[in-house]
């Protein structure tokens, strides 16, 4: 309400500004047919100026505010990544028995050109993934310890708006969750494979955002992608340390 009124006032207050000046006009130079062609030529121009405002200079604003946001959500994403993500596809990738299908899905993959090709496999690939219980305990612990952080993920208004990264992040928190509200010491067979495939949604989810970052930064942050690649979570080395 205070609003309105505001607009209200200052809309008042301009027009009459305006008026008093073209007054002013008539009375100094005394050609009333001078000012109302004038006035009334400014006022042709104004849905030429409405249209350039409207439609062109909201339009940049727009592309502006879109390039940092994405700008912001990638500094999350790449944080993310940085934190706990890698080490979070690791421990996924252990439970992958079909493992070196994927790694030679992303073996070689040249991440500043086309990346679709490889989502669209990953998506298609069958991956297995097998879990015990000493296995499912080593998770729970891993991420347990990096649940407050995701938390925080979770909580960040900027990744509201970037679905896919937002399901992953719900999905892994997912697995958070279930494992620390289960018995592990006594899981049925219906239980481990319910959690195995809570793990590959997650799996598959995390791989797909991966991909993106990996992208993302061979483009816009050489210098980081070289240090991402040699912390692959695709090669065996770094899955084993």
């Amino acid at each position: 309400m205070k609003r309105v009124v505001n607009n209200t006032l200052l809309i008042i207050i301009l027009t009459i500004s305006s008026a008093f000046i073209y007054f002013i006009q008539i009375v100094l130079f005394h050609n009333q047919e001078d000012t109302y062609f004038y006035f009334f030529q400014d006022l042709a121009f104004v849905p030429i100026q409405v249209l350039i405002v409207t439609l062109l200079l909201n339009k940049l604003i727009k592309i502006i505010g879109d390039y940092q946001n994405r700008k912001k959500v990638n500094v999350i994403i790449s944080a993310f990544f940085s934190e706990m993500g890698t080490s979070i596809v690791c421990e996924f990738s252990k439970l992958n028995e079909n493992l070196d299908g994927v790694c030679e899905i992303i073996d070689h993959l040249d991440f500043k050109r086309n990346i679709n090709d490889a989502k669209k496999r990953i998506k298609d690939y069958n991956i297995k993934i097998q879990v015990t219980v000493d296995t499912l305990e080593n998770l729970a612990f891993i991420l347990t310890s990096k649940k407050t952080y995701l938390i925080s993920m979770l909580e960040n208004s900027s990744l509201l708006e970037h679905d896919s990264f937002t399901d992953m992040l719900w999905s892994v928190f997912h697995i958070v969750d279930e494992l620390q509200t289960r018995d592990l010491k006594n899981l049925s067979q219906a239980d481990l494979n319910h959690l195995s495939q809570d793990i590959l949604r997650a799996y598959r989810l995390i791989i797909l955002e991966w991909l993106d970052y990996m992208k993302y930064l061979s483009t816009e942050y050489p210098y980081l992608y070289d240090l991402a690649l040699r912390k692959n979570p695709f090669n065996r080395k770094t899955i084993n340390k």
